[in-house]
């Protein structure tokens, strides 16, 4: 029977699998060797530390402590809430999107943002979907995003967005895009999404 991880055992591993050595975590804020005692289980960090060391790693709290990852609850919620608004179930896309509303991750926060919009917008709350649709578009200009800021226009202006030429394709340029700056994540995303598209239509080809 394997023994069980545990936060010094998780810090380590999610930190070497970072390739990131124990100065680049640590900082300005503790010393390096504190966070190796951490790592060892002969320390253990405060709240405040947890914070540091989960925001330097790229993770959460949560995680560190127990093992559990709270962004697949985030982007279930997400998807559920995306599914019900393509459908016209605003209402009940607001309640499904609770457990992600206040994520700040990239791209996920703007997701949520753009998402929670457009569900107001369609049971016509327009003064607050204005102010959601502002808070996103700030945050997707500051990351130079064109395919979300086309979200951005098509809820401002009504309408369902919709890509405007081959979904595989569209999907497949979008990974490379996001393979190119780096982010897996959104390459993942895009990946998949062309991927359940071409088994949806068995005659579909990859484009080439």
């Amino acid at each position: 029977m394997s023994k069980a991880e545990t936060l010094g055992g998780r810090i380590r591993r999610i930190r070497q699998e970072r390739g990131m050595s124990l100065a680049k975590v640590s900082g300005a804020d503790f010393s390096r060797a504190f966070l190796n005692q951490v790592e060892l289980g002969r320390s253990q960090p405060s709240t405040r530390v947890l914070r540091v060391i989960a925001g330097r790693l790229g993770t959460e709290v949560d995680y560190l402590l127990e093992g559990r990852q709270p962004h697949l609850d985030h982007e279930l919620a997400l998807e559920k809430a995306r599914v019900l608004v393509a459908r016209g179930d605003a209402k009940r896309a607001l309640l499904a999107m609770k457990p992600a509303i206040g994520v700040a991750d990239w791209p996920m926060a703007a997701d949520v943002l753009l998402c929670e919009a457009e569900a107001l917008f369609a049971l016509n709350r327009l003064v607050e979907g204005r102010s959601i649709l502002a808070a996103a578009r700030q945050l997707i200009k500051a990351h130079r995003d064109r395919h979300r800021m086309d979200r951005v226009r098509a809820i401002e202006q009504g309408k369902r967005f919709l890509f405007a030429h081959d979904s595989v394709l569209a999907h497949l340029q979008l990974a490379d895009r996001a393979q190119r700056a780096a982010d897996s994540t959104e390459a993942l995303e895009h990946y998949r999404a062309a991927r359940v598209l071409l088994e949806a239509a068995p005659s579909a080809k990859a484009p080439t």
